[in-house]
Order: C-alpha cells, then structure tokens, then sequence
C-alpha cells in the first residue's frame, strides 16, 4: 500500500471476544437441540442449523478481521488491496453520538451509493453510509475519522489548506 495516511488494525482481543461469543452461542444452540429438543418438528431442524451458522459465522468473523483497513489518498482500502471507498465518493463524516454507526465508529456519508458490503468488526457498506470499526481501537478510529475529513475538505475546499 503506497502512501497510507491512516490505518486500522482489529483488536486481538475483541477479535476473539466477539468468536468465542458467538461460537459459544452456536455450540448452545446444538446442544439444546439435543439434549432438550423441541416439541414443534421445524424447530427440531432449526435449532441446530442455526447453530452451525453461529459456528461458521465465528470462523468467518476471525478470517475477515484479520487485515484491518488502511486510508490513502485515493480512498479507503482494506489488506488485500480491495477499495472500500473511494476518496472523491465521501462526502461528511459522522462521529455523533446518535449516528447510526459500529461501536467506537464512525459513519461515513457518501456522496454515490456502493454496493453492499460487510466485513464483521471493521466496517459495513449500505446504500450512502459506510460505517467504519467495531473490532477496532477508539483511538484509531478517531485518528482515521480526523483524516477522512481533513481530506475531505482538502478535496472541497483545494490544497491551498494542507
């Protein structure tokens, strides 16, 4: 990655917390269907599949985190390279406490929408709002909100202001 402004590592801690959270969960949810099986046929079916998605999901959620997402003058991009947003397509950033936005995040407000994307823990792309962190350090997400805008405003206002 050429010229990374900021960058966004995933937590190792929360990174576990959240798959042992929800392999636990899947584990009890087979368990149950076992041990206590319900009375209505379908949920005899249900119950344990829905554990092996929280099981998969736990594995799933570990993969994903582990590159974190990395900001450059051309946009916001994660380890593999992929373009998560470009910079030209961003137009506020929201770090309220009444955004809609990940734990310790922030939402970025686009000016085009994207396609849909989701990388549990790091960020999730809907429409006009990508909302940036979850499994990641506050302070990190600060530090990459402050430089999304200030390139933001670079872009708007001319280079005149760096």
């Amino acid at each position: 990655m050429d010229d990374v402004i900021a960058s966004l590592e995933p937590s190792l801690g929360r990174r576990w917390f959240g798959a042992l959270s929800l392999g636990a969960l899947g584990v009890v949810l087979i368990l149950a269907a076992f041990v206590q099986p319900p009375e209505i046929w379908w949920l005899k079916l249900l119950t344990p599949l829905l554990g092996l998605l929280f099981i998969w999901q736990a594995q799933w959620n570990l993969r994903v985190t582990a590159t974190g997402l990395y900001l450059t003058r051309q946009g916001l991009f994660d380890g593999q390279g992929t373009l998560i947003c470009a910079l030209y397509n961003m137009r506020e950033v929201d770090r309220g406490v009444f955004a809609f936005k990940p734990s310790n995040g922030f939402l970025v407000r686009m000016v085009e929408p994207e396609p849909k994307g989701w990388a549990p823990g790091l960020y999730w792309r809907l429409g006009k709002r990508l909302g940036i962190g979850g499994a990641t350090h506050p302070a990190q997400n600060k530090a990459m909100a402050e430089a999304i805008e200030m390139l933001i405003m670079e872009r708007v206002m001319g280079p005149e202001l760096a």
